[in-house]
């Protein structure tokens, strides 16, 4: 194939190429480029046109490279100069843009660059025959054991060594140990096979830049069998292979470095050539494609209709421009796959302009059809549950805002207490109560209702063409629905609110806004009975999970009690101090069983963890009016007098009296009743602790009282 061929694809190639002739100063330091070829791609990436800037250098062309944040003539002098490769992201503050350069240099003082996403080289340039000519012949006869007898020569001068010296020596004292050795293996081939061999060797003088191809023959003469060896000066072929390999290599390198499906056709419109990634894609090699018309090797379907589209091939033959492929284009490949398919055809053109072929440039549009797919779902769902996000619910109310569509319903969902359910059993059975009730509410709603999640625990449901006594009704099935769910929180429980817009005139934000107000009245009304009902679900929930903490619980409410009525409380005040106790270690919900039944010593971590419980407790607590008093004190019951406690490192005065009065009764039950991790105390050994604790981790006061209290029930509690 001619040079016309790789040029006219490299010219309609979708990957920016350009090649470049680095520029040095008197010290051989990069200082400039110059352009000498660029195609389309590279036009359309950077912005500059190629009859604009071939033959120019790159400081006349963008004079503001030379204060950009990124040395471009030195990155790319050293490529071109040390005839390397490399490749970078980087922003180009000149042209504004940024690239992915694979920069390959093909001979000292040149170099490509192509500016894509390159992800694999598949393409195979067919090998152009070399027609070599020989400048001179030299004949070596040479023995059987490797000496030279004889050379035939007609300038000597062209001899590597004076032809006195050579004839006599042997191969070894002639050529290097390696070279010797190949040479040997060669002869030896010749001897065993009786045919001509064949070797390439440079000349073994340093300063001798030539290379010599022997023809190898064995004579095999009974008198004086021998080897006849023909040498031809091969340099001026081997500068020409190393041209015309540079030039295939920037070809090659080109193309294979690209993704891309390469399809080229000629005159007719039938395939001449297919490169790896084509054929992959269309299922044909390039054996069975050859000669066969573009549309039965490249079959092409709408996505949505499935009728064939254009042959791109004929359309380019026709009009003789760069078109391309249609939106929603599927290729259907021969082992039947349908894969998604963008890019374009182009002529291919000679010398004189006319139009020899086309090539078509395709990818795979799979990975990124299901990337933007992907991008369009999640822009406009909720990620938990996957309904609709607040985004397109909004975007879905300005449209189906118009008359046609009224009345216009709105419902509005409040799930409860869901911040009680992720303080007291964690964010993921909070997860599990917003996915049940958008399941619930996808099940009972109608197909074309639009249902979205527009806040943590809010939901709308957008009802077109709906009276308000329907959406009502749809509300209350939803409501009755999930009153029979229960999960870890117990029964799921929503509050409700709606509105309906039935005139034109009216602003569909304050009918939203309406919806919204009862919801939250609606609200209101049940959040005190629905939260207790929740206090008392996961107290239920905490002792059925720990049995043993149901009768510690009672007791130490009992004992803090005694201690509350022995320091004179009202019953009021002692009233809400046994509540406290009772409620103590609320906060052990959230805390693993395996913790807290672990029987062995509980190591940091664990220990970090059971640390946790009276912040968990408050936070259960303190979001309920009827508690929230409560919350407080729970959260400081750790604290110790001397300051040393948690979780605040309050001391003395600072922690409230219903707090100092619960530490020692919870205390003085944990050690007498034990704990998994630590064997119970007697009576005797734990007023030994009580009072050792005085001052240091209990109020002394409160202290002494309690061991009266203690006295006065015969020392049982």
């Amino acid at each position: 194939m001619t040079n016309d061929f790789y040029h006219g694809i490299i010219k309609n190639l979708h990957v920016g190429y350009a090649y470049h002739r680095i520029i040095c100063d008197t010290q051989g330091t990069p200082v400039d480029y110059e352009f000498i070829e660029v195609n389309r791609a590279f036009e359309a990436a950077t912005g500059l046109i190629g009859a604009e800037i071939i033959g120019k250098t790159v400081t006349a062309v963008i004079p503001e490279i030379r204060d950009s944040g990124f040395d471009w003539i030195r990155f790319y002098g050293e490529i071109a100069l040390n005839h390397t490769t490399a490749e970078i992201e980087q922003y180009s503050s000149p042209l504004n843009r940024w690239y992915r350069v694979q920069v390959y240099s093909p001979e000292t003082n040149y170099f490509i660059t192509l500016f894509n996403d390159i992800t694999r080289e598949k393409r195979d340039l067919a090998e152009r025959n070399l027609l070599l000519t020989t400048l001179h012949d030299i004949v070596f006869e040479i023995s059987t054991d490797y000496h030279f007898t004889n050379v035939i020569v007609q300038d000597e001068t062209t001899l590597f060594a004076p032809k006195k010296n050579i004839i006599g020596s042997h191969i070894t004292s002639i050529f290097s140990k390696d070279l010797s050795e190949e040479i040997i293996v060669v002869f030896k081939a010749a001897h065993d096979t009786g045919q001509k061999q064949e070797f390439e060797y440079k000349s073994p003088v340093p300063t001798d830049k030539r290379w010599f191809l022997a023809e190898i023959f064995y004579i095999n003469d009974n008198e004086s069998p021998r080897f006849v060896v023909s040498i031809h000066d091969i340099s001026r072929r081997k500068r020409m292979e190393k041209s015309l390999f540079i030039e295939k290599e920037r070809l090659q390198t080109t193309l294979l470095s690209i993704g891309d499906g390469v399809i080229s056709t000629d005159s007719r419109g039938c395939v001449t050539l297919l490169n790896k990634v084509a054929e992959n894609l269309t299922g044909w090699n390039q054996q069975e494609a050859y000669g066969l018309p573009l549309d039965q090797v490249l079959k092409l379907v709408n996505e949505y209709t499935r009728e064939s589209c254009e042959n791109p091939a004929r359309r380019v033959l026709e009009e003789g421009l760069i078109i391309e492929l249609n939106n929603h284009t599927l290729l259907l490949s021969k082992d039947g796959r349908e894969i998604p398919i963008e890019d374009s055809a182009a002529p291919i053109k000679d010398q004189d302009g006319q139009i020899t072929g086309v090539v078509i440039v395709f990818r795979d549009f799979t990975d990124k059809k299901e990337k933007q797919e992907k991008i369009e779902y999640l822009s406009f769902h909720d990620h938990l549950t996957g309904l609709y996000n607040r985004r397109y619910f909004d975007e879905e109310l300005k449209r189906l805002n118009t008359p046609r569509n009224l009345p216009l319903s709105l419902l509005i969902f409040d799930v409860n207490g869901l911040k009680l359910t992720n303080d007291a059993f964690g964010h993921m059975a909070g997860d599990r109560l917003l996915k049940k009730v958008a399941q619930t509410m996808q099940t009972i709603s109608r197909s074309d209702d639009i249902i979205a999640r527009i806040g943590g625990d809010e939901f709308v449901i957008l009802l077109p063409q709906t009276e308000i006594q329907e959406a009502k009704e749809l509300a209350k099935r939803i409501n009755t629905a999930l009153s029979h769910e229960h999960l870890e929180a117990g029964q799921i429980s929503i509050s409700s609110g709606w509105a309906v817009k039935t005139t034109a005139d009216e602003e569909i934000t304050e009918v939203f806004k309406a919806a919204e107000n009862k919801m939250y009245q609606y609200k209101i009304s049940e959040r005190n009975s629905t939260r207790n009902e929740a206090i008392q679900f996961i107290m239920k929930t905490l002792y059925e999970k720990l049995p043993r903490e149901q009768q510690h619980s009672e007791r130490v409410s009992n004992i803090s009690g005694l201690i509350g009525a022995a320091m004179g409380m009202n019953k009021e005040e002692i009233n809400e101090l046994k509540t406290a106790g009772a409620l103590h270690d609320i906060g052990k919900i959230a805390i693993g069983n395996e913790i807290l039944d672990k029987t062995g010593e509980l190591n940091d971590f664990e220990w970090l963890e059971i640390r946790r419980h009276p912040e968990i407790s408050f936070s259960i607590l303190s979001s309920l009016n009827d508690y929230a008093p409560l919350a407080n004190i729970i959260l400081v019951h750790h604290e110790r007098y001397d300051g040393t406690g948690y979780p605040k490192g309050l001391s003395a005065e600072q922690i409230p009296l219903p707090a100092r009065i619960i530490a020692i009764a919870d205390a003085f039950d944990a050690m007498t009743y034990g704990r998994p991790y630590k064997e119970p105390l007697t009576t005797e050994a734990a007023i030994r602790e009580i009072v050792a604790g005085k001052s240091t981790q209990f109020d002394p006061a409160i202290a002494d009282i309690f061991l009266s209290v203690l006295a006065e029930n015969n020392y049982c509690l």
